[in-house]
């Protein structure tokens, strides 16, 4: 695959939920999208009906009861992933802060589809106000720290293992 010419956002409704779905399961580990759920690390129906569950709460946005937000990341219209944000102050109804996260099929990663959503993702978080977002990964998940920093995130590490992102946003495109 060469580099993808158009990454989109777009809304995950029932039809690209499925669509998703299916991406997830040829094309991503189970513990890439879902948190460990049932029995084994694959696929199975507890993290089908997460999977399902989870988008269609997220579905209503940051204003909505989840105070979340996923969205289909589309290559070419087609689904390559998802990503989200999160907020993470909702019980001080700052909304000053969102956390982002990010799953790509593995045909699609490394190919800019992962950046171009991050910064598609940091635009939303602007036009919704937020001062900033923050991510999570490991210390051996290099590509997200790479794609991480390209946004100009501000990574630190502990001891543990888990590297903490900051992007602190400005009125100003990046």
């Amino acid at each position: 695959m060469s580099r993808c010419p158009e990454v989109r956002l777009a809304d995950v409704d029932d039809p690209m939920l499925e669509r998703l779905l299916e991406l997830a399961q040829l094309d991503a580990s189970a513990d890439d999208v879902t948190p460990p759920l049932g029995n084994g690390t694959g696929w199975n129906a507890e993290r089908v009906d997460w999977f399902r569950a989870y988008h269609r709460s997220a579905a209503a946005g940051l204003e909505g009861p989840a105070a979340e937000k996923s969205w289909a990341v589309l290559c070419d219209g087609s689904p390559a992933g998802a990503i989200r944000l999160k907020l993470t102050d909702e019980e001080t109804a700052q909304h000053e802060t969102a956390e982002t996260g990010i799953w790509l099929g593995r045909r699609y990663r490394g190919h800019g589809v992962g950046g171009a959503a991050l910064r598609l993702v940091l635009a939303e978080a602007r036009r919704a106000g937020l001062h900033q977002v923050v991510a999570n990964t490991t210390a051996a998940n290099i590509g997200a720290q790479r794609l991480l920093t390209a946004v100009g995130a501000v990574l630190t590490h502990d001891d543990g293992g888990v590297v903490s992102a900051v992007v602190v946003l400005s009125t100003n495109s990046q």
